[in-house]
């Protein structure tokens, strides 16, 4: 385990766009040939938690129409009020930090990526327990969106980072979408912040959740 655990050692380095999915697919890569690896991406082990909640969010970012060309990101250990940088090619650096809702429940994006490991399955049992679930998660989102919104940011900005694919997987069966609701939430509330996006993991590749991520504020 010491060995899988030293694969993220050098996680907190400069990146640009193309060094950013190299070492993204790598630890992915890895975690498929390697079913220790697989098991501490899963349950978020060590620096892996980092690596789920802070890089991976990093790299959809750094994958989006709004990163400047030739920056690069470096994801910050430890608690500073940010979880990651981004060094502009003239040498101007910004802090961001990504925040959400988390549910023990809810299967992340990586292990999507880790079907030839273990398959994701829905847990979802009727329409009733599912609209339960998503009535708990806006309320849980917008308490999150709120939190946020009482702290000062005014030098950082600000990504929230939501998983809605077990939540929603067919949306044409909801009176609203998820994202819709989210949004508002976000358009309504102050915060003290450089600025304000949205990413949003609705099952598809990674590749979508960057091109689809949006600036609200």
């Amino acid at each position: 385990m010491k060995e899988q655990l030293s694969l993220l050692d050098d996680l907190s380095q400069y990146r640009n766009a193309e060094e950013m999915s190299t070492y993204y697919k790598f630890i992915i890569d890895q975690a498929k040939k390697d079913s220790v690896t697989s098991r501490l991406l899963l349950l978020k082990k060590g620096r892996f938690k980092e690596f789920c909640e802070e890089f991976t969010p990093a790299y959809i970012f750094s994958m989006s129409t709004f990163f400047p060309k030739g920056a690069q990101l470096k994801v910050v250990l430890g608690n500073q009020g940010y979880d990651f940088l981004m060094k502009k090619t003239d040498g101007a650096v910004e802090k961001f930090e990504v925040s959400s809702y988390i549910d023990g429940q809810e299967d992340t994006k990586i292990s999507q990526k880790l079907n030839e490991v273990g398959r994701w399955q829905s847990r979802l049992s009727s329409l009733e327990s599912l609209e339960e679930k998503r009535n708990i998660f806006l309320e849980k989102t917008k308490q999150n969106i709120i939190k946020k919104s009482q702290k000062n940011y005014d030098d950082v900005t600000l990504i929230f980072s939501t998983t809605i694919f077990t939540l929603e997987p067919l949306p044409e069966n909801h009176e609203y979408l998820l994202q819709e609701k989210i949004i508002e939430y976000i358009k309504e509330t102050t915060f003290h912040a450089k600025g304000v996006y949205l990413i949003t993991d609705n099952g598809d590749a990674i590749e979508h959740s960057a091109a689809h991520m949006l600036r609200i504020k």
